[in-house]
């Protein structure tokens, strides 16, 4: 759903509820999938794929096997939505050549801990690249001689793409180099491993919408009483390439409304300044908005009132081209509207 149109469509949404059930689903699947990846968790995950172990056969090999299947396991935490610290461990396989004096393999194990870089391209999509470690266990067998094994560490690096399926699950692809793994008696060559994973990461649920109308209360007798919808917008300003936000006398009026019972629904809409490239500005106003949602559930408000979600640099209320106008821009909004009781006289 194109998220400039919702809001063009809030005012309606406001008066006809049964309209703004078709549309709130959509409009918080990309924020969910963000939130996600914005916020600390842990992750854990599984990866299947090919290792390439270039040079290990020498030139008299009548026969070489260099290439052979691999599987592995990995997890690690995730500070924020660009860096994370991910250890594993992987079987590269068991690469084997055949001489003239026999034949000859080579059982290759490896654990591994790196700092992962990532830079998101959408909400779902985003590149990263690690960098570390390797330790391999290498263990030799040939025909005439006994057991020979190699322990060291060696120098990591993976470029790869992630795809976010949902909140909890990704998928991802990965290029690995290790750089001179074994020695001249156990399989000394470069390790190369391409692998596609699936990760489970441990995020707390978000925020979901609850598309059911709450009925206006009935009027009291022997008086009338007539609720009145009240709309209300509130702006909360950031600072420069920020998503931080302080307590807010505005909001905490907000949560006050609910707690009494006459609030509707908050509809949360954030904005960026003109600086930076247009997909960066997107993500950052999405974080802004889920802030602003953050800051409501925790203190109170109900998850299921909140519609969230982030339109970039594209709807300004101030030129960019001044300081003061890029400050006005840098914002959530926040509509919503609280009842208000109105006696009414009866009619004699």
């Amino acid at each position: 759903m194109n998220k400039a149109l919702l809001v063009w469509l809030i005012p309606m949404i406001q008066t006809f509820p049964a309209l703004a059930a078709e549309k709130q689903v959509s409009a918080l699947e990309d924020v969910s999938v963000l939130s996600s990846q914005t916020s600390a968790h842990f992750y854990l995950g599984g990866r299947l794929g090919w290792s390439v172990f270039k040079d290990a056969c020498g030139r008299e090999a009548n026969a070489c096997n260099d290439q052979t299947f691999g599987a592995g396991l990995y997890g690690g935490y995730q500070f924020n939505d660009w860096f994370a610290l991910e250890g594993g461990v992987t079987d590269y396989g068991k690469p084997d050549a055949r001489y003239d004096a026999g034949s000859v393999s080579a059982d290759t194990f490896g654990a591994e801990l790196s700092a992962k870089l990532s830079y998101s391209l959408s909400p779902k999509w985003s590149l990263f690249g690690r960098l570390g470690g390797a330790y391999q266990d290498i263990e030799k067998v040939s025909d005439n001689s006994k057991k020979q094994s190699s322990q060291d560490w060696n120098t990591l690096v993976a470029l790869g793409v992630n795809y976010r399926l949902s909140p909890q699950w990704s998928l991802r692809s990965e290029y690995q180099f290790i750089d001179g793994i074994g020695d001249s008696r156990a399989l000394q060559s470069d390790l190369h491993f391409t692998s596609l994973g699936l990760t489970y990461h441990f995020v707390q649920h978000t925020p979901t919408l609850n598309t059911s109308s709450t009925p206006a209360p009935s009027p009291e007798l022997p008086q009338t009483v007539v609720i009145e919808n009240v709309p209300v917008k509130i702006n909360i300003l950031f600072a420069f390439d920020s998503s931080h936000m302080q307590s807010s006398d505005e909001l905490n009026q907000l949560v006050t409304e609910f707690k009494k019972g006459k609030l509707g629904q908050v509809f949360i809409t954030g904005h960026s300044d003109n600086r930076g490239t247009k997909v960066y500005n997107q993500a950052l106003s999405e974080r802004r908005a889920k802030a602003v949602a953050e800051y409501l559930v925790e203190n109170g408000v109900a998850s299921e009132k909140l519609i969230v979600l982030g339109l970039g640099e594209s709807k300004p209320v101030m030129s960019n081209a001044t300081q003061d106008g890029q400050a006005k821009n840098r914002r959530v909004e926040v509509h919503f509207e609280t009842q208000e009781e109105r006696v009414q006289e009866s009619a004699m």
